[in-house]
């Protein structure tokens, strides 16, 4: 590592955010007060904005940069839903449990977990912990208003709630520093309960208080994969953001945007089995919000749910990277992982190598877990005292938790380069700001420079195309509605066909012939009637009807599975068609408009540059396997026992294979075994049609949605480039109304500006090349 090299480059990435500050300052003496809403020129509404909200905004990313550089700080933030198992990965990142798992949402506020060699025990800072106090405070007078049954009316009063209800009446604050793990989950915990108790009181949360990184708790411990390893310039924080609209609270949407755009990298947890639900969806805007400026790394969670039908490691990849997150991360930046293995594994491999035993299971929950996990179900407790038994158990199960290699990849890399990662992110921090802000200046700059009749042509020009759009928007809504509705005339085309194909196969699957093929030479007699067709099976003993039964099953599995292979690659050809014709539909319309506000400005002398908004892959999405698992099978285990997606083979082998079925209804178990073979395919059949039924009608649904929701967002955001384009428009007029001394000194303040952020912008990208050449050195 090159330490001279890294120190000067940290002095001068310093230097330019302290410049890049004092610029962001200047910039609002020369413009007017009134500038909320001010222009993105480049056509996003992102945070460069330089209205009074915007220039607050930049700020506090440039301190948060600032605070980065100071201390080499990498932040590594992880964002996933609920359900994904974000806390049960950062347990797994960590080696220990750091955060508390619960059936509910655990993030309301953004946690730091820093990696602090030498702190074994977990320790936990809440310095700006008064806005919780004044919180409470006001709590406890809403408490005192409210009697707990009409409480109850709103709220799960469980005993974390019953705990946190009894500290608030009794004026119990929260301490500033807690050791330990379950001192630190208590407080987490009661973090959490808070916003739903706020909610229920109607009390506003005070989550403005904690926009700021520096506000929000902090966890200082040992990372138990990097204990022992070479020290290295910079430090290495994962941050705990929470995911969108959690706990009911929309805004939270902004705060894990704000979150994301100052970290230094994104790894983004995903749910194997809901690879494609809204929530997922949500959470990849976010992500796509922050754009290229970070590196983007993903573990796709639950991959231990995987059966033989399911995607394998590599389609998993290629989904993610080629449809799903298309542009955005590369196949080697995808972990499939189970995090809860490779928690349970490391946390186990960790006890036997400090202590030379794993706890009292009684005692510690955890316990019980990895046994059942690395030893089955039927795992006794004196199986926990072969302890190379259990060593080898462990050893095993984080080798099937696939943590291994994002540990290597990602942990140990981040680490390594903790400097390096604060730095880069530094220096595109400061390109996006320099960029923006040049922009932004010179079509400034260009509206105190040309005369005031332009300037009211421009705006007259503007609002005539302004107009034009909403005409085009009414237009190109028929164009699209035609196209969506022929997709779904020839999606319901596909389905009959597909429909009456797989009937056939299961009904050609269940003739004499095929059955009796199946039978092979068995103890077994094939019986049909001959009025009814009905058609049975009989065999001489349980264990051939076992057999016979599962050679069905097999069949009909092969027929269902090619049946859903074969849809999964209609549909997804459909939907990327429908993609393609939307996208070049939207544009076409829009092209022209672009063109001419682009030509039209830059006859008064403006630069303007325009993007068109993209119109997303996966809001038309379609997964195939993940609908047959929706749609045909809809089972719950008990509340206390994991849940796990069911696909329709699996609810095939329930049909056949469960005894409150296959042999309460169809086997007569006397001295024979009788398989009503007749009725079992009566089954299969319904449950196909019902399917197809529900196909149609389910994507229908979809595409009507996302189509919609994918037009209006393209529409809002192209009519809000042109919005904040007149309102730049309006307000250079404005200032033209001026006496020309003081349009004069305005010239020259921008000028000077400009000038400012020109050497701004070039320093940055003197900075990122070093900072590039030297990332390359330490990973060749």
């Amino acid at each position: 590592m090159y330490t001279q090299t890294i120190y000067e480059l940290s002095q001068e990435a310093e230097r330019l955010l302290q410049l890049a500050q004092h610029h962001l300052q200047a910039i609002k003496i020369p413009l007017p007060e009134n500038l909320d809403g001010a222009p993105t020129i480049n056509g996003s509404q992102h945070q460069h904005h330089f209205s009074a909200r915007g220039v607050e905004t930049q700020q506090a990313t440039l301190n948060n940069e600032l605070r980065k550089i100071t201390r080499l700080e990498m932040v590594l933030a992880i964002v996933g839903t609920m359900k994904a198992g974000k806390s049960t990965t950062i347990n797994a990142i960590v080696g220990t449990e750091v955060l508390p798992n619960r059936n509910r949402p655990m993030t309301a506020l953004p946690t730091l977990i820093r990696h602090t060699s030498g702190q074994k025990e977990p320790i936990l800072h809440f310095s700006h912990v008064a806005p919780i106090e004044k919180l409470m405070h006001v709590l406890q007078n809403s408490l005192m208003m409210v009697d707990r049954e009409t409480l109850a009316q709103h709220l799960e009063i469980d005993k974390d709630m019953e705990l946190l209800l009894e500290s608030i009446v009794n004026g119990v604050a929260f301490e500033k520093h807690y050791l330990g793990a379950e001192p630190i989950f208590r407080c987490l915990k009661s973090l959490n309960d808070l916003v739903r108790l706020s909610r229920a009181l109607n009390v506003d949360f005070p989550f403005p208080d904690y926009a700021v990184i520096e506000h929000i708790p902090v966890i200082e411990v040992e990372f138990i994969h990097l204990s022992g390893m070479d020290t290295h310039p910079g430090q290495l924080t994962l941050l705990d953001t929470p995911g969108p609209n959690e706990a009911g609270q929309p805004h939270l949407q902004n705060m894990l945007n704000e979150q994301l755009a100052r970290a230094s990298a994104v790894l983004a947890v995903m749910d194997y089995t809901q690879l494609k639900s809204i929530s997922d969806h949500e959470v990849r805007q976010a992500i796509s919000a922050v754009g290229k400026t970070v590196p983007l790394y993903a573990l796709v969670n639950k991959f231990d749910q995987k059966d033989r039908n399911s995607d394998d490691a590599e389609q998993v990849r290629a989904l993610i990277s080629g449809t799903l997150m298309k542009g955005l991360i590369s196949p080697e930046q995808i972990f499939p992982v189970s995090s809860m293995w490779g928690y349970l594994a490391n946390r186990a491999r960790y006890q036997l190598a400090t202590f030379g035993q794993l706890p009292n299971p009684e005692e510690q929950p955890w316990v019980q877990d990895f046994a059942e996990a690395a030893l089955g179900r039927r795992w006794r407790t004196a199986d926990l005292d072969d302890i190379e038994h259990i060593r080898h158990a462990a050893d095993l199960l984080w080798e099937d938790s696939l943590f291994e290699l994002p540990i290597v990849k990602l942990l140990h890399a981040a680490h390594a380069n903790a400097s390096l990662y604060a730095l880069r992110s530094a220096s595109h921090k400061l390109l996006n700001y320099a960029q923006s802000a040049r922009e932004y200046l010179e079509f400034r700059h260009q509206g105190l420079t040309v005369t005031f009749e332009e300037l009211q042509r421009s705006i007259a020009l503007l609002e005539e195309d302004m107009a034009q759009l909403r005409i085009q928007q009414e237009s190109v809504r028929d164009e699209i509605d035609h196209e969506v509705e022929q997709l779904l005339a020839m999606v319901a085309d596909f389905a009959g066909r597909q429909q009456r194909e797989t009937r056939r196969e299961i009904e050609d699957g269940f003739r004499p012939m095929r059955l009796l093929s199946l039978m092979g030479p068995s103890h077994g007699d094939f019986r049909q009637d001959n009025e009814t067709g009905h058609k049975q099976l009989v065999l001489s003993n349980e264990g051939q009807a076992q057999i016979m039964l599962s050679k069905v099953r097999m069949a009909c599995e092969t027929t269902l599975t090619a049946a859903q292979e074969t849809a999964s690659r209609e549909l997804t050809s459909r939907f990327s068609q429908l993609e393609s014709t939307l996208t070049r539909t939207l544009n076409d319309t829009l092209r022209p408009i672009e063109q001419r506000v682009k030509q039209e400005l830059s006859q008064s002398g403006f630069g303007v540059r325009i993007g068109l908004p993209a119109f997303q892959t996966n809001s038309v999405s379609f997964h195939a396997p993940q609908l047959f698992n929706d749609i045909i099978v809809a089972e719950k285990d008990d509340a206390d026992a994991p849940t796990r997606t069911s696909g329709m083979r699996e609810a095939v082998s329930r049909w056949l294979n469960n005894p409150n079925w296959g042999w309460d209804d169809y086997v007569i178990s006397t001295t024979r075994y009788v398989i009503d073979l007749t009725a079992l395919e009566e089954k299969i059949i319904c449950h196909v049609d019902d399917f197809y039924t529900q196909l149609i009608t389910t994507v229908a649904a979809q595409v009507e949605f996302s189509v919609s929701s994918g037009m209006n967002a393209f529409f809002n955001e192209f009519s809000q480039t042109l919005s904040g384009l007149q309102k730049s428009l309006q307000d250079s007029l404005a200032l033209r109304q001026q006496r020309e001394s003081t349009v004069k000194a305005l010239r020259q303040q921008l000028q000077h500006s400009l000038t400012t952020v020109r050497w701004i912008q070039e320093d940055a990208r003197l900075l990122r090349d070093d900072i590039q050449t030297l990332f390359a050195a330490e990973n060749s």
